[in-house]
């Protein structure tokens, strides 16, 4: 479940690069800007592996104890 977060994160990040919320005519739309945002950064993806890292290792933790 992680990795499918994290590739739907990779996807929106990247998405970002590109005009898609003017392709879809949504560019205006305070609720598609919220979601999709709408600038691109290296750190936020940066920050999605380090959260998937953190989380799978947590529950690697959780299934060895139980």
């Amino acid at each position: 479940m992680a990795i499918i977060v994290l590739g739907v994160s990779f996807l929106i990040e990247f998405l970002q690069l590109t005009s898609f919320l003017e392709t879809l005519s949504l560019q205006h739309n305070t609720y598609a800007q919220l979601i999709f945002g709408n600038t691109f950064h290296i750190s936020d993806l940066i920050a999605y592996v380090l959260g998937v890292i953190t989380i799978i290792g947590i529950e690697s933790k959780r299934t060895v104890i139980a």
